[in-house]
């Protein structure tokens, strides 16, 4: 089994600096709050306001206005040979990792275009990583957002957040990948398995015992047999299968939940108010384990099963 894209780690808490005033490991929803209210606004246009003709967009801030604001991730052991963090609308700051200066890789973009990527290898280190994104004039556009760090790592819940570690060929196995490193992965994991048929007969179908996620796609033999996204878990794969050996993937697509949260508000699913994003402990990072996440993957083996009237 493999994972189909980079590993993700979502930061949401920085230190930020504006109006003279520093506010450290602030939550990024009252980090942006605090950003626009130093800034001469009484908060967050973009979070809930209503504008009349064009009087918010065409807003302008004095020269000296602005922000920066920090956010830090800990790695242990080594550095992932790729390593990348997303920062939304990165061509509205100076950005640095470490003090190295950065740029948006040009072209490269990741979930949205406006979400640009930023290669960090060079410049991070073994333990503490401070990314630090400054802006002067302010723009009624610097809304400050969440970071996402990719690359191929694993994570392990630590008392604040979570520590990027090596991963190694055995870090995604059969089970949550909440639980293996892998709490803010959304994309697609691949599993496969290779069945011998001695003699094509009758009808075949891959069936999943046991699995989460919002849809699984079916491969036998490098083509895409369909996908799977309700009950009954199977679907026919009979016209793809033949004689001999036979390569069957089941690719397990995970949700946004686990990227873009909530994470601090609460256990329950089926809803995801603007609200509950504004929730999150007042002192700090919490600890990994109390990130809400969802336990995406394959939890048992998919089955090939034969029927024939014989």
């Amino acid at each position: 089994m493999r994972r189909l894209a980079e590993n993700v780690l979502t930061l949401d808490y920085v230190d930020i600096t504006a109006g003279g005033e520093t506010k450290e490991k602030i939550y990024f929803y009252q980090a942006s709050q605090f950003a626009f209210a130093k800034n001469g606004m009484e908060r967050n246009p973009w979070d809930s306001a209503v504008q009349f003709r064009d009087e918010l967009i065409t807003r302008t801030f004095p020269a000296q206005s602005g922000f920066e604001a920090s956010y830090h991730f800990t790695i242990k052991e080594n550095v992932p040979s790729r390593l990348h963090i997303v920062v939304e609308r990165p061509d509205l700051y100076s950005i640095t990792c470490n003090g190295k200066a950065v740029s948006p890789i040009k072209g490269q973009w990741w979930l949205d275009k406006a979400f640009g990527r930023l290669d960090i290898a060079d410049a991070a280190k073994v333990g503490r990583n401070t990314v630090t994104i400054k802006t002067s004039p302010m723009t009624i556009y610097h809304e400050l957002e969440p970071a996402y760090l990719l690359g191929d790592f694993t994570l392990q819940a630590a008392e604040t957040g979570f520590v990027v570690e090596p991963e190694n060929d055995s870090s995604l196995s059969l089970g949550a990948w909440n639980k293996q490193g892998h709490q803010f992965y959304s994309g697609d994991v691949s599993y496969s398995q290779t069945f011998t048929i001695r003699r094509r007969v009758g009808r075949y179908t891959v069936e999943l015992p046991k699995w989460y996620g919002s849809v699984a796609e079916v491969k036998v033999n490098d083509t895409s047999a369909g996908f799977i996204a309700y009950q009954p878990w199977e679907i026919d794969v009979t016209r793809w299968i033949k004689n001999g050996r036979n390569e069957i993937s089941v690719i397990v697509t995970g949700t946004l939940k686990n990227l873009l949260g909530p994470h601090h508000a609460g256990t329950g699913l089926g809803a995801a108010w603007p609200r509950m994003f504004h929730q999150a402990p007042e002192t700090g990072p919490p600890p990994g384990e109390k990130y809400h996440t969802v336990g995406y993957g394959l939890f048992e083996p998919f089955v090939l099963k034969q029927t024939t009237n014989e």
